[in-house]
């Protein structure tokens, strides 16, 4: 061949060699992507199958329904479904009622066995806890239903705050649930802001009005509360006889108002936590009585299985002291010597005493009561009941105790009758006791005959004595 010759035609050209291996490889490559989406679409349902195990039991959505579940499968477990972990504040109810299912641990749908297996929730029996509203109880027993389902009723935390677990038990196994019983919000304890004793003259305005602050159960003031305020009118008549009050005075019951003339009232709590009642009179009578503050619709009772106060209807009211005082001296009423007589030097047989009563016809105690003999003419004298200090009538003098022999008792005669010279007065000046009543000291008439008046006097009020010193 020459160097200058065409090649044959029968070696294939560069183009034409590759024209021909795409027209071999093409079938193949159909072929290998027909085998790639085939395998995705076998990988998607074994992927749903699979997405189903995510939702366990009751054959509710996300249960695994595949080809690969058995045409019969009875629970065999029991899962959580919701209502864990919760809080909710003293003696209210969670807010999620607790809820678990019966399930098969294959994940798939249940086909029977569930309906009608019996749950049972129990909470601890003392300290934080709470009460199921069926059984008013610490447990309740609840049928699953045919889907395997089980929701307990709903649930109230106790007065004691904390945390808990509450068990749901089943033949399938149990589950737990985290519960939380705060007492932040909720009123636990009344604490007294004003005086826990008061007094405050009949029909006078006590100084300071009933005041509480409430607290929760973490100890911090709840505000927005309502307290009630009662006022307990006293039913003790005392041992001192009727009053002469037409009011009632002593002989009845003392109490007082709020504003407006009720013996209740409201107020509710500041945010510091304090309620305050509203101004608080005294009435006409004198005496000892009650006043109490609690919350609106609670009960004295102690919660039960504790011995701190807690929130709701079971906080302790407190209770306050109160006592109507007496007023002024208004009125002296003598006593059965008003009109008496007596012979000279001698004493009179009845002693003198006044019933010192207010303008409200209270008696009044520890009143001073001045009793005075006239200084001059007919009169009388009073024993003073103050003797020296250190001495008494009989009690030796000085003189008697430097004597000799029978010296110092005729010393002490005298001594004594001096003294008793000098205990004599015009003017007598005593306090009433408890019932009112003074008391005057012995009187003994001069050496002058005739009639005279011995006044009292306390204060404003004035009360007078006729005697006469009869001739010997």
């Amino acid at each position: 061949m020459s160097l200058f010759s065409r090649p044959p035609r029968t070696a294939p050209r560069p183009a034409r060699r590759r024209r021909a291996a795409a027209r071999h490889t093409r079938p193949l490559a159909l072929l290998a992507a027909a085998a790639v989406l085939g395998a995705t679409g076998a990988l998607g349902v074994a992927g749903g199958a699979l997405a189903g195990v995510a939702s366990p039991g009751g054959g509710e959505t996300g249960a695994n329904t595949g080809s690969n579940c058995p045409t019969s499968n009875a629970p065999n477990t029991l899962a959580l479904v919701a209502g864990t972990p919760q809080t909710a504040t003293l003696g209210s109810a969670f807010s999620t009622n607790l809820q678990a299912e019966l399930a098969n641990s294959d994940g798939c749908v249940l086909t029977g066995g569930a309906a009608g297996v019996p749950v049972t929730f129990t909470a601890p029996a003392s300290g934080a806890s709470g009460v199921f509203s069926a059984s008013a109880t610490n447990t309740v027993t609840v049928g699953a239903d045919s889907s395997g389902g089980v929701q307990a009723p709903p649930f109230t935390a106790n007065g004691i705050a904390g945390s808990y677990d509450v068990v749901a038990s089943s033949q399938y196994g149990s589950v737990t649930f985290s519960l939380t019983n705060t007492g932040a919000g909720t009123p636990a304890r009344l604490v007294a802001i004003s005086p826990p004793r008061q007094s405050a003259t009949v029909a006078g305005r006590y100084r300071r009005a009933l005041a509480v602050r409430v607290l929760d159960g973490d100890g911090n003031p709840a505000a927005g509360v309502s307290v009630s305020f009662t006022v307990t009118a006293s039913t003790a008549t005392g041992g001192c006889g009727t009053s002469t009050s037409s009011t009632g005075g002593a002989g009845s019951g003392a109490g007082a108002t709020f504003a407006g003339g009720s013996t209740e009232a409201s107020a509710t709590s500041s945010a510091a936590g304090i309620a305050i009642a509203p101004a608080l009179t005294a009435d006409d009578a004198t005496g000892t009585f009650s006043a109490s503050a609690a919350l609106s619709g609670s009960s004295s009772s102690e919660p039960h299985g504790s011995t701190a106060s807690s929130g709701g209807g079971d906080v302790t009211p407190l209770l306050f002291t109160l006592t109507n005082r007496a007023g002024a001296p208004a009125k002296l009423s003598p006593g059965v010597g008003e009109t008496q007589s007596t012979r000279v030097h001698t004493r009179f047989p009845i002693a003198l005493a006044v019933t010192v009563t207010d303008a409200r016809g209270n008696r009044v105690p520890d009143a001073l009561v001045s009793f005075a003999a006239p200084a001059a003419g007919p009169s009388g004298l009073f024993a003073d009941p103050v003797s020296s200090p250190g001495r008494s009538a009989g009690s030796p003098g000085r003189g008697g105790r430097r004597g000799r022999g029978g010296a110092p008792q005729a010393s002490a005669r005298r001594a004594g009758a001096r003294e008793a010279r000098t205990r004599q007065v015009r003017v007598a000046r005593v306090r009433t006791n408890a019932c009112g009543v003074a008391l005057a000291p012995a009187l003994t008439a001069d050496a002058q005959p005739g009639g005279y008046v011995v006044r009292a006097s306390a204060g404003h009020a004035r009360a007078a004595f006729a005697l006469v010193n009869e001739a010997r």
